[in-house]
């Protein structure tokens, strides 16, 4: 919903009854799935977190 429908974390937490930091960790869970099944981490945003 954040990539796909341009919507916040808020708008996401709203539409899904869920808390709004559970958002954020399943996108950034959702981030590291995708990048590992692409052929692993990009080194320019090594350390960096994923929330944004």
């Amino acid at each position: 919903l954040v990539a796909l429908a341009d919507l916040t974390h808020g708008e996401v937490a709203a539409a899904l009854d869920i808390p709004y930091g559970t958002v954020g960790s399943r996108l950034s869970r959702a981030r590291k799935r995708v990048r590992a099944a692409l052929g692993g981490t990009n080194p320019m945003h090594e350390g960096e977190d994923d929330h944004g």
